[in-house]
């Protein structure tokens, strides 16, 4: 192995003031902000992060998120965030990661899928043509993963909850909406006594297509089972983003 790539790496985070939400603890939004963040670290630190691929007119997209917390850091509590890539298939990438407090003792997993895309003709590449070799010397099969991976989720019967439109601070880098922005239009369909009573244990969303300054979005919704909610953002009609909001405890995907 290449002595300059390091498989897993670990990134320590504190729960600062305002990046809790009304329950007390790390907001969703804020954690899945920061696996971002990780991931890009990880990747930068072995030679495929964001500007190592820019360069060569390509960037990452993520396509599907899974997060499932057994319990969220509080306000002051300092945690860390290990992430490594489990494994390449042609265009897309499952990189995970492990959520632990300041003892090292698990909070929670996440799962994610990723593809490399050309920054023009928004295409994906074959992860085999990433240059400087990519990551296949660092990859770490992980088959004791304790989380479920993405699921398929179907909404037959979803009903229209609202509009928002896309302004300036919604807007990542590359000038697309920031994927945690659809996680939290999702997120507000519910009160705070909701989430006070209902803790939610896992989150998926699933990306299907970009969405920009000014574009208006409208949020549908569709209960799945017992705390379980399926919800679609769409853009003119067109699925943007698929989620799940799960507040039961036993890891089961929705149907």
């Amino acid at each position: 192995m290449d002595t300059d790539k390091t498989a897993r790496l670990s990134f320590r985070f504190t729960v600062e003031p305002y990046t809790e939400d009304a329950t007390g603890c790390l907001s969703w939004s804020t954690l899945g902000n920061q696996l971002l963040r990780s991931a890009g670290h990880h990747a930068s630190a072995n030679g495929f992060g964001y500007d190592q691929l820019i360069s060569h007119n390509l960037v990452w997209v993520l396509s599907r998120l899974v997060v499932v917390m057994d319990e969220r850091p509080r306000t002051g509590q300092s945690y860390t965030i290990t992430t490594w890539v489990k494994s390449c298939f042609r265009q897309f990438t499952e990189r995970l990661f492990e959520v632990a407090d300041a003892n090292g003792r698990p909070m929670g997993h996440a799962y994610s899928i990723w593809a490399a895309i050309d920054y023009t003709t928004r295409q994906p590449i074959d992860l085999a043509e990433l240059p400087d070799g990519g990551f296949g010397e660092i990859l770490l099969p992980s088959p004791e993963f304790p989380i479920a991976g993405a699921s398929r989720l179907r909404l037959r019967n979803a009903v229209q909850q609202g509009e928002r439109r896309m302004g300036f601070s919604d807007l990542d880098i590359n000038g697309h909406v920031n994927s945690m922005r659809y996680l939290e239009l999702c997120l507000d369909l519910f009160d705070a006594d909701y989430y006070r009573s209902n803790p939610l244990h896992r989150i998926e969303l699933h990306f299907a297509n970009e969405t920009y300054c000014g574009d208006l979005l409208s949020v549908w919704h569709e209960p799945a089972a017992d705390r379980q909610h399926l919800i679609e953002i769409k853009k003119d009609g067109a699925v943007v983003v698929r989620a799940l909001l799960d507040s039961t405890s036993d890891n089961t995907p929705a149907p």
